[in-house]
């Protein structure tokens, strides 16, 4: 299962790496590896989507990211076919796009986001 860091995944969806990891410790703890201490969590690529249709949702529609992650779920499953949204609406997400879109912005993060150095500095 490929993981991303917090700072790379941030990179991919194009906000900030707080913005992101407070997403993640109040809304989607289910999706995300727990690190160590000093240790960064590290996402699966399939939870990236689900966060990142949430994103799409709040940004464009206004939906809360936990309804957005809620809907996120169906939206994938459904697989590009109309949502059921209450009780009178759909909702038609193009998921093919989406996995598209996300691949190639997690490969142009991989290769530009350089991952933060650990510990102290070595003594020389």
């Amino acid at each position: 299962m490929k993981t991303l860091s917090t700072v790379t995944a941030a990179s991919a969806l194009g906000i900030n790496r707080k913005t992101l990891d407070n997403a993640l410790a109040r809304e989607a703890k289910s999706f995300v590896i727990g690190g160590r201490q000093g240790r960064s969590r590290r996402i699966p690529v399939a939870a990236l989507e689900h966060v990142a249709v949430a994103f799409v949702l709040n940004r464009d529609l206004g939906v809360s990211l936990a309804k957005g992650l809620e809907l996120a779920g169906h939206i994938l499953n459904a697989a590009g076919a109309p949502v059921a949204v209450g009780s009178l609406g759909a909702l038609t997400f193009d998921v093919a796009r989406l996995r598209q879109t996300l691949a190639q912005a997690v490969d142009e993060a991989l290769e530009s986001v350089a991952e933060p150095a650990r510990g102290r500095p070595r003594a020389g």
